[in-house]
């Protein structure tokens, strides 16, 4: 009988020993879950992504010790299930509260990207601009506010080609606030005339092939923009600044074409009319 007690005790005490070790072990285990999610970030957009996977990881293993551990854990020695439990809700409740936050984020990591790009360029920090300019064009291709400034930024370093192709793209795959719509559109007639004054400068300076050039973007430009951005004075620059005069105007006649503007076509086919038979009467 009194071994039968003692081996009633001794296994009472490995159960207890167990249970203990069990009990420590979640306990443990909530604490690094608490002090990760404590460590998650909110703040910097290269980690947030990255950041939200790490706790949906936490959150996953959380579920499984409220669905299969916490059950078990009735007969813990030095604490109680309800205790126990507690500090698995704390737990919880700054992994939810974390968990909301980052869906949130996540959407919007292209904005905190360009609001550091704005912040970098008040910072002359030009190189650090584009590098989170173009990291918010990795999260949105077609974020309005990025798209702007990059093609801004463009410009002022002299390249005018990119910058005529990242205002191609604003117009036609940004879906744009009519506040953004408005400096756009401001900045679309600065590109225009700063084109337009470097080619005419040039003319002017006996440089005519790199006027040319000048011109043949601007020519790109007008193809693909509203036509209230160019007028006449863009054409007859392309003419100052071209050797054959006559091929000139069948060139700027066919873009016309092919632009829908038959009036603008018509024009120029006559230009080139009249000047071959001011030619042929030489």
């Amino acid at each position: 009988m009194r071994r039968l007690i003692l081996l009633s005790i001794f296994w009472m005490t490995v159960a207890a020993t167990f249970a203990q070790s069990d009990c420590d072990s979640l306990l443990s285990q909530l604490s690094r879950w608490e002090t990760r999610v404590g460590e998650l970030t909110t703040e910097d957009p290269e980690l947030i992504a990255l950041h939200y996977l790490f706790l949906q990881d936490i959150i996953r293993d959380l579920d499984y010790v409220r669905t299969r551990q916490l059950p078990k854990l009735t007969n813990c020695p030095n604490m109680d299930y309800y205790q126990i439990r507690s500090v698995y809700q704390r737990v919880r409740g700054k992994a939810d509260a974390k968990d909301e936050k980052l869906r949130v984020l996540r959407e919007h990591v292209d904005d905190m990207f360009y609001q550091k790009a704005e912040n970098e360029l008040l910072y002359q920090a030009s190189s650090q601009c584009h590098y989170y300019l173009d990291r918010a064009l990795q999260y949105n291709p077609y974020h309005g506010d990025a798209l702007l400034l990059k093609a801004k930024l463009q410009l002022e370093e002299g390249r005018s080609e990119e910058a005529v192709e990242t205002i191609h793209v604003l117009y036609s795959k940004s879906t744009l606030t009519d506040e953004q719509e408005h400096r756009v559109s401001d900045f679309t007639l600065l590109l225009y005339e700063t084109l337009y004054n470097k080619g005419q400068t040039l003319i002017q300076q006996g440089l005519a092939a790199e006027a040319l050039e000048t011109f043949q973007t601007l020519e790109h430009f007008c193809n693909n923009m509203p036509s209230g951005y160019c007028n006449d004075d863009y054409y007859r620059g392309i003419l100052a600044s071209r050797e054959g005069v006559y091929e000139s105007y069948i060139s700027i006649a066919k873009a016309a074409e092919k632009r829908h503007n038959y009036e603008m076509a018509k024009k120029f086919y006559g230009y080139a009319e009249e000047y071959k038979r001011q030619m042929e009467q030489r």
